[in-house]
């Protein structure tokens, strides 16, 4: 049976074996199509760490529990992610401990993680025949060794890991935490908040519940749409996708940015239902990228927890002390060359990465402009707030075309990135045909609707802060 196999682009088929409903599965996206299978896997294992953790905590002593759970999670990455894989996580984590203790600086840690860190991201086939097993733990469980031991050389650790034993085990309980090992990255100072908070704060029953079945309608909804929509597909066969006309193969960038997002949601949800369950409150999910204009909002509200690493670990201390504007741009230039670095050292994310430093210097001019008193000043008393907002709707165009063009390559790569440059910025845009003008004016109304979300996301905030204070 051809069930599940890649679909061509130009043939889109039914099969007629058990009804006539039954379609082609579009499993193009090699990430989701592995992910998919893995956690269908893994979960069962999932449910026994979450089973054993807190019936451990309930009853064990503090000291016994992070031996149960390091165990428990090695064994489980051993059949999972290969002996080898494993061991080699262990070696890293050692390894980078070990100068960490030995060197006691900042500096050290980063040399020792970093060459590390760098190969098994861009030579993963060299490790394992999958790279998908490197690339969803290995190279998570780095992050991880250096979060912890950047903390411990500032001294941020628990008062009672007083020994180098101690501090070896805490770190590995921390890296090994099942639901915080694969996917999801969480800072060492974020994780020990989460275990002192976990016995005092009441689990919200409800809204994990509520949580847990918009995970599964997400993860069941995708599943579906691979059978009846094949944007990907399409995509990846550019001759095809050339000769579409332009209104459909434009709708077929928002379906792949779209598609993105829900991934997310899922690969990020399924590890945090059993952090919710572990009462272990996980970052929240991905902003939807339908409301996104400005994409430094994107950075800090996507994937929550590698943006607070890199920033706490990068762009902070490279700020500090003064945050001038000088050290802001060599902070955002390195922390770009990190995320570079993690995504890989390829021409579409090189382009990706540098249409977003563009979009983020554009936004940030924009803002520090603003904050001269003269011009400040001169707005308040010429421009009613009504005005103004209009003023930012068009302006902030200019750093959402950065964005969006920088989401095609990262999302589809060098060909179908330079595809939608070609098609609609070089034949539409720069030749100032009337496709242009519809799409600014779209891009107006867009701009619009997503300030208003803000500003009532902002509203509803503050209400609830208020009502907490009362």
């Amino acid at each position: 049976s051809n069930l599940g196999l890649p679909l061509i682009a130009k043939e889109f088929p039914k099969i007629n074996r058990k009804s006539e409903f039954e379609n082609f599965q579009d499993d193009t996206n090699w990430e989701w199509n592995r992910w998919s299978h893995f956690a269908i896997a893994y979960l069962p294992h999932m449910i026994a760490h979450t089973i054993l953790f807190n019936l451990a905590n309930k009853y064990l002593s503090q000291i016994i529990v992070p031996y149960i759970v390091i165990i428990y999670s090695l064994i489980i990455s051993s059949i999972f992610f290969t002996p080898w894989l494993v061991c080699l996580s262990l070696l890293q984590g050692t390894f980078v401990f070990f100068i960490a203790n030995l060197v006691r600086k900042r500096s050290a840690v980063w040399l020792s993680a970093i060459p590390s860190l760098y190969y098994v991201l861009h030579y993963t086939t060299a490790l394992a025949s999958d790279p998908f097993l490197v690339l969803i733990f290995v190279s998570y469980t780095i992050l991880s060794y250096i979060s912890y031991n950047l903390e411990a050389i500032d001294g941020k650790i628990r008062e009672e890991d007083n020994n180098s034993w101690k501090r070896y085990i805490r770190m590995m309980f921390y890296t090994f935490y099942l639901p915080y090992m694969i996917s999801l990255v969480m800072t060492y100072p974020e994780f020990e908040r989460r275990i002192r908070e976990r016995n005092s704060k009441p689990r919200q029953w409800n809204k994990i519940i509520l949580f847990i079945i918009r995970i599964i309608f997400w993860w069941l909804f995708i599943e579906f749409i691979l059978h009846f929509f094949y944007f990907e597909a399409i995509l990846y066969d550019i001759n095809y996708a050339a000769n579409l006309p332009k209104n459909e193969f434009v709708s077929l960038g928002m379906a792949i940015g779209t598609f993105f997002h829900m991934k997310y949601v899922v690969i990020f949800g399924f590890p945090s239902i059993f952090a919710h369950l572990d009462n272990m409150q996980p970052f929240d999910g991905p902003i939807c990228i339908a409301r996104v204009t400005l994409y430094s909002k994107m950075w800090r509200y996507f994937d929550r927890g590698l943006y607070s690493f890199f920033k706490t670990y990068i762009f902070v201390p490279i700020c500090a002390p003064s945050f001038s504007i000088g050290r802001r741009i060599i902070g955002v230039l390195i922390s770009f060359a990190f995320v570079l670095l993690w995504h890989g050292c390829y021409y579409h994310n090189v382009v990706w990465i540098i249409l977003n430093i563009l979009g983020l210097f554009v936004e940030y001019t924009g803002k520090a402009i603003y904050m001269i008193d003269s011009v400040r000043k001169w707005r308040e008393e010429n421009l009613s707030d009504i005005a103004f907002r209009r003023i930012l709707a068009w302006l902030q165009i200019i750093p959402f075309i950065f964005g969006i063009y920088s989401n095609f390559y990262f999302l589809g790569g060098s060909q179908v990135g330079y595809l939608f440059v070609q098609r609609i910025w070089n034949e539409e845009t720069l030749t100032l045909r009337y496709p242009l003008f519809i799409l600014l004016t779209l891009g107006y109304f867009y701009t619009q609707l997503t300030i208003e979300i803000d500003r009532r996301i902002e509203i509803r905030q503050e209400n609830k802060e208020i009502k907490m204070k009362n």
